[in-house]
């Protein structure tokens, strides 16, 4: 938990500045360099402290911003829809279908170092936790946010056991997916393909580059962005899984590239 002074002062809208334990960051350069800060983000329409990459990319989806995992799930990309294509002629009749991403297939953690080969106005941030993200990423997003974020800076130690917690809680198997529709349990990957089918989605298998494995690719048409005659398509990228199984991580990753279709219990 972040400790009790630090909550009640976000929660009753104590300010930033004066703010014994947070910092804005034209404060961090008057402070004790040998303090040692780590970079958090605070939602500054209800003054809410953002420290796993979970909740961040829930207010970003809800802000209509594009969700974009990495294969590995080391990394969400988080980018603004790019601006609409030009109409289309008189005589088309039907919406087209744009391309799900415009990303590579494959990412490492030493590519996504530097925001400098990303497209414009797309950062990448660590799943599931925050706070191992560069202070230029952060930055980055704080702008592609248009004010409703903020940069903030408090001790290490305010957060440590709180992170710590949080990674352990993130790896755990212990929760299971169930869809809102049904309230049927997903315990395999076909009764889960068959759940994702019910309300549109596509299921497509491939192979793992050099491994032989199946994938399993899911799409769908993405209705919250059509757009002068383009339907973007929405992609869901998993192995074969044991429902019964699954670490945490993956089935909020399901939750946020689904919109919320299944719940956790």
């Amino acid at each position: 938990m972040l400790p009790l002074k630090l909550v009640r002062s976000l929660v009753f809208g104590g300010t930033i500045n004066n703010n014994p334990l947070l910092m804005d960051t034209d404060d961090e350069e008057e402070e004790d360099r040998n303090v040692v800060k780590t970079p958090l983000l605070l939602f500054l329409p209800t003054k809410e402290l953002v420290t796993d990459t979970y909740r961040l990319a829930t207010i970003a989806r809800d802000m209509g911003m594009d969700l974009h995992p990495t294969p590995s799930l080391s990394h969400i990309i988080l980018s603004h829809p790019p601006p609409p294509p030009p109409p289309p002629p008189p005589s088309s009749s039907s919406p087209s279908l744009g391309s799900p991403s415009s990303f590579p297939s494959t990412w490492s953690s030493t590519s996504l170092s530097s925001t400098s080969s990303l497209p414009e106005d797309t950062v990448p941030l660590p799943f599931p936790s925050l706070i191992a993200a560069p202070i230029p990423h952060l930055r980055a997003f704080v702008k592609m946010s248009r004010g409703l974020f903020k940069l903030v800076f408090a001790p290490s130690e305010c957060i440590a056991t709180d992170a710590a917690s949080t990674e352990s809680h993130w790896n755990c198997c212990s929760a299971s997916l169930f869809s809102r529709l049904a309230g049927d349990r997903m315990d395999t990957m076909e009764g889960f393909s068959r759940a994702l089918a019910g309300v549109g989605w596509s299921l497509f298998k491939t192979k793992e580059n050099g491994g032989g494995k199946s994938v399993y690719l899911f799409r769908k048409v993405d209705v919250n962005r059509v757009r002068a005659g383009e339907c973007r398509i929405r992609e869901l990228r998993l192995p074969a899984l044991d429902f019964r199984n699954a670490p945490l991580r993956i089935l909020q990753y399901i939750l946020l590239m689904t919109d919320d279709i299944f719940y956790l219990a």
